[in-house]
């Protein structure tokens, strides 16, 4: 007991001192130190055992910093995305430039996963909108090549979808397209699966709202692909409330444990 505390305390106070350096950084663009932070923060998250998950996320010093921890998470995603984009959009070489991105195997992993959950749940696709696409879409590409369908790219920044295209025509991927879109607003009784981004809803509550205006603009039938998290990978990214998905059936959750973060929830658009 004293054993299972002490590396509780242990995994809280490693959490809490590296999000106190990572905020004090003047900028979270990849480099050396942001990388290694973030590095170390992550590994911190996937080492703790899950019977720990509660207990850590409860200590009062990680409790008070989870909005920073998840902020900090989103707004360094954002950094590096943008970064490699550009790197990849001017590169002579852009293909081996992607083979270089230090997550490009976690994205692979994570876009298989989904695509076998989206094909075992109501057959290939024939078209799919992705929410929160983000500057470098390497789930849109992978999604358009493992599923030979038509697939939309949707981001609310118009610098994210500028890059996406960029990248996109370097790497030589066909059958994606990029358009400037809100997910609280979008129509989407075009495709027949819609992906949300894990970081699209900064909060639990938030991305319960956007569901909700989601299941509004779905065609009944649509299948939905969430990107969520449980225990501690909560800190990263926010969870999918499934209590809350009003308009939808789950049918089915899956919960990586490797170093693959996000878990996926698959839904369907009730009518």
């Amino acid at each position: 007991m004293t054993t299972e505390l002490s590396d509780t305390t242990l995994t809280a106070d490693r959490i809490v001192h590296l999000t106190d350096q990572l905020a004090a950084l003047p900028h979270l663009r990849p480099g050396p130190r942001t990388n290694a932070l973030f590095g170390d923060l992550v590994q911190a998250v996937l080492a703790a055992p899950d019977r720990q998950a509660s207990d850590v996320l409860a200590h009062p010093e990680v409790s008070s910093r989870r909005a920073a921890v998840r902020d900090l998470s989103a707004r360094g995603e954002s950094a590096l995305e943008h970064a490699w984009a550009e790197r990849i959009s001017s590169a002579t070489d852009p293909q081996a430039t992607l083979a270089a991105f230090p997550y490009l195997d976690n994205y692979h992993r994570l876009t298989a996963l989904e695509v076998r959950l989206l094909n075992h749940s109501g057959g290939a696709p024939t078209s799919v909108a992705v929410l929160g696409c983000g500057p470098l879409p390497l789930s849109s590409l992978g999604y358009a090549a493992a599923l030979g369908c038509p697939v939309v790219g949707l981001d609310r920044d118009p610098a994210a979808v500028t890059l996406a295209r960029q990248v996109a025509a370097r790497v030589g991927t066909a059958g994606v397209r990029f358009e400037q879109a809100d997910a609280a607003d979008v129509g989407l009784t075009g495709y027949d699966a819609v992906v949300l981004a894990a970081l699209v809803g900064e909060t639990p509550s938030a991305k319960t709202a956007i569901l909700d205006r989601m299941a509004g603009a779905m065609r009944p039938g649509t299948l939905l692909l969430a990107r969520s998290a449980r225990g501690l990978r909560t800190l990263l990214y926010p969870p999918v409330d499934l209590s809350a998905m009003t308009g939808f059936e789950v049918l089915e959750v899956v919960h990586p444990t490797d170093d693959v973060i996000n878990s996926v929830v698959v839904a369907r658009r009730l009518g």
